[in-house]
């Protein structure tokens, strides 16, 4: 197996096409067994898809957790069954006047932590089926609402029966079940007519490469290189050795420390040598191997 498939891709996914067959056309292009995505993105939404590959499909969930920004359309006066424009309409409504003010009012009470209840085409979890899964099989079923956080929401234009956004939101909130709370409030319908995710992290859709780009494989970048969010500890030579085997390493193995390490949080973690060997959990007492490189 190739070293440089060690890592991380920021794909721009193209639309049409689910995050998974993404998955599977860069693995095969690339001829790597192991591959993931850090974060779901529907058919009908283009834009940046975090793929794992090889050791690094270890360290996805550190990526799945950070923030992702979005730009999305959201179209107002109609219903469909996936909350986007390829479902099957299910109702229309009358669009009733809208103005910036008036829309910046409501878009402010959707900021910060809220209560939402994802689309019955999800990739949500029940009873170890997704619900999109039971959907296509005619069973819809009703999630519970979860807690999400929506950091940022900016309106960008708005027209008469659609609006523009950004929105800035954590791990789990989705994009077509805001538009239809917020269309809601405005007294009708709202669905999604366009998405795109522009970030995850520090990855960015400036920076993402295309599905058919013919240089895919050296667009891959180093699994430490993903996760920057984090800060960086450098451990003594036999710290560094309890550290790969699974051991707690007391803060006097701890070589240096960038000064964005906090206790409580994760980190990344190097040898003296430099080599990344995985990420921990840093506490007062030292440090806890979490995901670890073998050597």
């Amino acid at each position: 197996m190739s070293e440089q498939m060690d890592g991380f891709l920021n794909l721009n996914k193209p639309k049409g096409i689910t995050s998974f067959t993404a998955v599977e056309e860069v693995r095969k292009r690339l001829k790597e067994k192991k591959a993931g995505h850090a974060g779901n993105l529907d058919p009908d939404a283009t834009g940046v898809l975090v793929i794992g590959l090889g050791k690094a499909t270890r360290f996805l969930p550190y990526i799945t957790d950070v923030e992702k920004e979005y730009m999305a359309t959201i179209k107002l006066g109609v219903l469909t069954d996936t909350l986007d424009a390829s479902g099957e309409v299910m109702d229309t409504k009358e669009v009733p006047p809208i103005d910036r003010a008036k829309l910046e009012e409501v878009l402010h009470h959707f900021t910060g932590e809220i209560e939402q209840t994802p689309p019955a085409y999800s990739a949500v979890k029940i009873e170890g089926k997704r619900l999109y899964e039971l959907a296509r099989e005619g069973v819809l079923v009703n999630p519970k609402p979860k807690k999400v956080t929506v950091y940022e929401i900016e309106l960008l234009d708005v027209g008469e029966d659609e609006f523009r956004i950004r929105a800035v939101v954590s791990k789990g909130t989705y994009i077509r079940s805001l538009a239809r709370d917020i269309a809601a409030r405005l007294g009708t319908y709202g669905i999604v007519k366009d998405l795109v995710r522009t970030r995850i992290g520090h990855f960015t859709l400036d920076e993402a490469v295309d599905l058919d780009d013919p240089d895919l494989g050296k667009k891959v970048i180093p699994p430490d290189k993903g996760l920057l969010h984090m800060g960086e500890v450098v451990l003594k030579e036999k710290a560094a050795w309890y550290f790969r085997n699974g051991n707690r390493v007391g803060v006097s193995g701890i070589l240096s420390r960038s000064r964005n390490v906090r206790s409580f949080e994760y980190v990344r973690v190097y040898d003296e040598s430099g080599d990344f060997i995985g990420v921990g959990f840093m506490k007062w007492d030292g440090l806890y191997p979490k995901r670890v490189i073998p050597a």
